[in-house]
């Protein structure tokens, strides 16, 4: 009975599994492939990053650009002052970071820089300007504030925006001058050294000029006393050069100068003002020179009758000169008859206004008188 049982024991359990023979099971320790061992996997992450290490060194410099290399946080000088590590437009090779560290600086490209300190909009600063008044602070400081000014030599204020135009002219220079913080905006730093010299520059420029000065008439002269190209190392360039920022100032403008909008109905009131005033100027000097037109004529009238008269007054002094000769020159062939002449001539002149004749004779005592010769009487008619 035990050896029938065995037998279909052993039979049912070979009936019930008919292929385990063809299936063998492989040990938990059995060998995998050496190429995907965890050691290899790391050789092969760590050549992987060594590849782009070593082909992150490559760099493209364009035209118009100059590549500055930082070695180990040093700049390798030649004998002749030009530095050994400024790479010319091209592709270059460098050790990558953190042996090397390339600058790209353009050299031929317009940089413009806009300097809006004293330039702010309201909006920009309504709500901050707002939770600084529910604490108490008063408005003036705010405006002072948010919104700075400038101040001009006649005591007033105005809001300016400035534009500079330069380029970049001592690369070295111009990388070292300014520490630019990592993870910041390219050139921020730099550029906010030259705003803060812009700044300086039109202070000190305004606090010598009037506002009219400002707005209208020196507009140019402020210009150029910022930035003269007659006289390029003078204004913002001295600066510059003084603290050796690698860039040469090309132009200067003032692209923005006005008065607050606080002020705008006295500013009004005073363009008004001075528009009447011009006004004024302009009728006062179009009736001054018609009265000068005028004078000028009466003075040429008035000298051309006076040359008139010298002309007539000549010819007849000439005239009378003419006759006196004449005379005289009769007188000295006859004395006599020339003087008993005159002498007729005297009479006759006289005697038309007389009542009386007296003849006195020399050396005699009779006196002989006689009425005056007849003169015509005209008579008018009665109408």
């Amino acid at each position: 009975m035990t050896q029938v049982d065995e037998h279909n024991e052993s039979h049912t359990h070979d009936h019930d599994h008919p292929h385990d023979h063809e299936l063998p099971i492989l040990p938990s320790d059995a060998p995998t492939s050496r190429w995907l061992s965890p050691q290899f996997v790391l050789l092969y992450f760590v050549a992987g990053v060594m590849i782009v290490w070593i082909l992150s060194g490559f760099y493209q410099v364009g035209v118009g650009e100059v590549a500055v290399v930082e070695r180990l946080g040093q700049y390798e000088m030649l004998p002749g002052g030009k530095h050994a590590l400024l790479m010319e437009a091209g592709l270059h090779y460098h050790i990558p970071w953190p042996i090397d560290t390339v600058h790209i600086v353009p050299l031929e490209r317009e940089h413009l820089l806009e300097v809006s300190d004293f330039h702010s909009s309201p909006a920009a600063y309504a709500d901050l300007e707002k939770a600084y008044l529910r604490r108490g602070y008063p408005k003036r400081l705010l405006n002072a504030i948010f919104n700075p000014y400038l101040i001009t030599g006649d005591k007033n204020i105005l809001h300016a925006r400035v534009a500079v135009q330069y380029q970049i002219s001592h690369p070295l220079q111009y990388i070292l001058a300014v520490y630019q913080p990592p993870g910041g905006l390219p050139n921020q730093a730099w550029n906010k050294v030259m705003s803060l010299l812009t700044d300086r520059e039109l202070i000190h420029k305004l606090a010598y000029a009037t506002v009219d000065e400002a707005l209208y008439s020196g507009k140019t002269e402020v210009e150029q006393e910022l930035y003269d190209p007659v006289k390029p190392a003078a204004g913002l360039q001295r600066l510059v050069g003084k603290l050796n920022l690698g860039a040469q100032i090309e132009r200067v403008e003032l692209k923005y100068i006005h008065w607050p909008s606080a002020v705008n109905q006295a500013f009004s009131a005073v363009l008004n003002a001075r528009q009447q005033k011009n006004q004024d100027h302009q009728d006062a000097k179009k009736q001054y020179n018609q009265l000068v037109i005028l004078a000028n004529a009466q003075a040429q009238t008035i000298l051309n009758q006076a040359q008139a008269n010298a002309a007539s007054t000549v010819d007849e002094a000439q005239g009378e000169a003419n006759a006196f000769s004449q005379v005289f020159a009769q007188y000295q062939q006859n004395p006599r008859v020339i003087t008993l002449k005159l002498l007729n001539d005297t009479l006759s002149s006289v005697m038309n206004n007389v009542g009386r004749v007296f003849f006195v004779q020399p050396h005699q005592q009779i006196i002989l008188s006689m009425p005056p010769p007849p003169r015509k009487v005209n008579i008018q008619s009665a109408q």
